[in-house]
């Protein structure tokens, strides 16, 4: 009787293991996750699914020439950022004059066929400089949405894993 007893205990446990290690197989939600994070503290300010090929857009304002500055990246399988184009409406401290093939459009400066890796873009941040950092038409964040002043880092993460939405903290 005690073997049989023993017996039906270890089925049932193993019928638990078993059944949450399948759900978890089932909950994940396998892809890639934009992560904006305090470079000094490690939180995770906001994050936001992302896939493979999808553009990231970031805008800002030059600091020194106060005129708008877009870059546009495409997101990598491997978690990096390919910069393709840079836009700005003139020319001035610390904007490139021999980036890629250069023309104007709608009067920007557009520079085209970058074709530079980044691994992760760390910047201090600006609640007045950044406009928005977009994914395809989906607002990620703006510069009023991260405390000013701190030194922060987006990064694609999360392959294969269960990762939660983490909302904006102001």
């Amino acid at each position: 009787m005690k073997s049989r007893t023993q017996r039906s205990i270890i089925v049932v446990v193993l019928t638990l293991v078993v059944g949450t290690l399948l759900l978890l197989f089932f909950l994940q939600r396998p892809g890639l996750v934009l992560v904006l994070r305090d470079q000094q503290t490690g939180k995770v300010l906001a994050s936001i699914p992302v896939e493979e090929g999808e553009q990231l857009t970031y805008r800002w304002i030059h600091s020194a020439e106060f005129i708008p500055w877009i870059e546009e990246f495409t997101i990598q399988k491997d978690g990096s950022f390919r910069l393709n184009t840079i836009k700005v409406a003139g020319f001035g401290a610390g904007i490139p004059e021999n980036k890629g093939v250069t023309s104007v459009k709608d009067g920007m400066v557009v520079m085209e066929q970058l074709d530079q890796v980044f691994g992760k873009i760390r910047w201090i941040h600006s609640q007045t400089a950044l406009t928005s950092i977009t994914v395809g038409d989906t607002i990620f964040i703006t510069g009023e949405d991260v405390p000013h002043h701190i030194p922060v880092e987006l990064t694609i993460e999360g392959v294969g894993t269960i990762w939660p939405r983490y909302p904006l903290t102001k």
